[in-house]
């Protein structure tokens, strides 16, 4: 393979041209959220400044660069060995914060050298995750200990402490490619392969690399020049790269990304699908050929632009001499219209000989005259839509003039599409002063029906429905709230993008439905509700979030209680061991009825509160069996006096504290919950008050009878106060008469 691979390389200079700098673009190629648009250029073939030129990368690092590589991280100094000691993970692999391995980095997750304590010797690295980011656990799990030919195998995966971050990560271990990254071995050599080499050591085992995923329901979404790896010293094994560390397509350069999902938000772009891969698939084939990125040099607002305009093939390849043999497969997997694109069935028989049948494809229909917006022509409603998600302010006033809806008509005979338009307009009359009819929300609504395939564009964010979860739990872990998420669910625009479709998808209606019942769930604010049951929900693999756990990297509902019990020591133990967002997890997570539970939680009372917490973690400890919870016990015994205080016999109050040290001592929550909700005490409790109660009003009843009713009891005490008072003048005076008697007497 190596022999065969030096032969295939290329290294005169190609007759064919490539764009010049451009000083506005981003030549790294990494991943990145598209600023507002700054220009909207022509087709390639019309705009001057973006055609090619004689321009070859010479070095190593201009090389990388024009091939469109993520921003992998760079070296940092050297940690201590002594302030970082080695993690252990599954109680085998040791992961050094001292070793790092920068050759082996992810765009955003750096790699560290591992020791297997049971296999000395074995050739493994780990990948750090960024906490920030929601890593794809869910296809860790299916991946890991499965060997998957053309994919870097995954051993195992789980968070430890970081003590560079200082607090716990998620780490990946993988197997060490041997012959490193594809790219490095051709060290300053051009990278370029010919036709006959690209298809059989290059295709074809991403392609069954991708067949495999695809019957897991698994797309890679992170297929790009410097995700490829020799497994082997000999370079005969190529294999694709992790495709797991970030939410999926996350760190893919735009250009490796299929025209819609390309305009997301990088968090939201989505699952996404196998011919998603293969879009990026021939990005990476087209790179190979040719040697260079030849949109390297281009900013991202005139990429998409361009794509739009000529269409991604004519785009990457129209001034490229791409074999002949190639130009259909080409053709096929580079289609912008996701119907229209090749599947892997159609590659497959491509691969062995057959003339596959292409799908249908739709003439693409072009304006008589350009539409002009904000100082720039446009001349397709796709270019319009994604102009107007880049500017609310002057797009609600170009629309609402009625100029795009007199333009479709007359320049692009769509009729059906104006009067669309028009009953927007007049819909955003009637809310006119209200939510529904704020400039964002129009214009959302807008750019769907120009453009139904794009991502959903709603203040500043940009999503696919299937990329709302990711997007939705960075944003709150980046700025801690959930409020355009909140108000994506509140206003359905998920639901409008669905109705939107020209060519409705079976998978719609499940969408629609989850979309719902999130927006249920939104809509309540009690316990185990809100936008944080919706990020649960819709992120089954993310880690609490709550104020205590945030460090912790809690992702599994049998540790929450071990957790918190560990913790107890290093909280105020005044605060309640329960937020919104452990609320919401558990009511996620946990399988067994709770609903009776988070009513107490959410009762204003506050002992009621008490009981129903206490209540819920008793039920979780004796459902997964935890034994000695010492810690956390004592962290609740401590704030029960107010469901004490619920008994009504001091006496009872006055048992009940004297016994929940020793209660705490046992570590057992159900066991403190029957001392302070034990129903034969709660029923005797009740049965003595009411007795009291009686006893209470027999007594009042019989003070009433001696004092007699119907009297009015401040006339008797008056009477009773003059009588008193007449009684002890006389007295008094009787007393005195006596005295000046014996005197005279005397």
């Amino acid at each position: 393979m190596a022999e065969a691979m030096e032969q295939a390389v290329e290294t005169v200079e190609p007759k064919t041209k490539t764009p010049p700098p451009d000083p506005d673009g981003d030549i790294s190629g990494a991943p990145k959220t598209a600023p507002e648009a700054e220009a909207t250029p022509a087709t390639p073939s019309d705009t001057p400044s973006d055609t090619p030129s004689d321009t070859v990368p010479e070095t190593d690092d201009t090389l990388n660069d024009a091939l469109g590589f993520s921003e992998t991280s760079k070296p940092a100094a050297p940690l201590d060995a002594d302030q970082h000691p080695p993690s252990l993970l599954s109680g085998r692999y040791l992961i050094s914060p001292a070793q790092p391995i920068a050759e082996f980095d992810s765009p955003t997750a750096p790699a560290y050298a591992v020791e297997d304590r049971r296999e000395p010797g074995r050739k493994l690295f780990a990948l750090v995750c960024n906490p920030g980011l929601p890593a794809s656990t869910q296809t860790m799990e299916k991946l890991r200990h499965r060997n998957v030919n053309g994919l870097i195998p995954i051993i195992d995966f789980g968070p430890i402490f970081w003590s560079p971050l200082g607090q716990k990560c998620l780490v990946i271990i993988l197997q060490k490619p041997l012959g490193g990254r594809f790219i490095d071995s051709f060290g300053k050599t051009p990278v370029r392969v010919n036709e006959y080499e690209i298809t059989r050591h290059v295709m074809e085992p991403i392609i069954a690399a991708l067949s495999k995923l695809a019957d897991s329901n698994i797309a890679h979404r992170a297929i790009r020049v410097d995700n490829l790896y020799y497994m082997d010293d000999d370079h005969r094994e190529l294999v694709l790269g992790e495709c797991v560390t970030t939410p999926p397509g996350h760190d893919q350069p735009i250009v490796y990304e299929p025209l819609e999902r390309a305009m997301a938000s990088p968090s939201g772009r989505g699952l996404g699908r196998p011919d998603d891969d293969l879009y990026a698939l021939g990005i990476l084939t087209v790179f190979l050929l040719i040697g260079r990125n030849p949109t390297a040099k281009l900013s991202d607002e005139k990429m998409l632009a361009s794509k739009s305009e000529a269409g991604s093939y004519q785009f990457i390849c129209g001034q490229e001499r791409i074999p002949l043999p190639l130009i259909e497969v080409l053709r096929g997997v580079l289609a912008d219209v996701p119907s229209e694109r090749w599947t892997l069935a159609h590659l497959e028989r491509w691969l062995d000989g057959q003339k596959p049948t292409p799908p249908q494809r739709k003439a693409l229909v072009k304006a008589s005259a350009p539409f002009k917006f904000a100082g720039r022509d446009y001349s397709s409603p796709r270019t319009i839509s994604f102009a107007f998600s880049k500017n609310i302010t002057e797009a609600a006033k170009s629309f609402k003039s009625g100029k795009l809806e007199q333009w479709l008509r007359k320049h692009m005979d769509n009729a059906e599409l104006a009067d669309t338009l028009v009953s927007l307009a007049t819909l955003a009359k009637v809310h006119e002063g209200k939510p529904e009819g704020e400039n964002d929300i129009v214009v959302a609504k807008v750019c769907m029906r120009l453009d139904p395939l794009a991502p959903i564009h709603f203040k500043g964010l940009s999503f696919m429905p299937d990329g709302f979860a990711p997007m939705m739990a960075i944003e709150y872990l980046r700025k801690g709230n959930f409020q355009v998420s909140a108000e994506i669910l509140n206003f359905d625009l998920v639901n409008y993008w669905i109705n939107a479709q020209s060519e409705q998808n079976p998978e719609y209606a499940s969408i629609d439905k989850t979309f719902q019942t999130l927006r249920t769930f939104a809509k309540l604010n009690d316990m185990g509700y809100g936008m944080e049951r919706c990020l649960y929900e819709f992120n089954k693999t993310l880690p609490c979030q709550g104020e205590f756990l945030n460090q912790e990297y809690l992702s599994n509902i049998e540790q929450l209680l071990p957790t918190l019990d560990k913790i107890s020591d290093k909280v105020d133990k005044h605060n309640r061991p329960m937020d919104r967002h452990i609320a919401a997890y558990v009511a996620t997570h946990f399988k067994y009825d709770i609903q009776p539970h988070l009513k107490a939680l959410c009762s204003p009372s506050e002992e009621v509160s008490l009981i129903g917490l206490l209540s819920l973690y008793a039920l979780i400890q004796w459902r997964m069996k935890h034994e000695n919870l010492f810690g956390l016990s004592s962290w609740v015994g401590g704030l029960l006096q107010p469901a004490i205080g619920t008994y009504h016999s001091r006496t009872t109050q006055i048992s009940i504290e004297q016994d929940i040290p020793a209660h705490v001592r046992q570590g057992s929550l159900p066991d403190l919950f029957d001392l302070i909700d034990n129903s034969e005490r709660r029923h005797n409790d009740q049965i003595a008050f009411k007795q009291a109660q009686l006893e209470f009003s027999l007594a009042e009843n019989e003070i009433q009878s001696v004092v007699g009713e119907g009297i009015d009891q401040e006339k008797v005490a008056l009477e009773s106060g003059e009588r008193a008072t007449a009684m002890l003048s006389i007295i008094l005076s009787m007393i005195g008469v006596t005295i000046v008697i014996f005197v005279m007497v005397m």
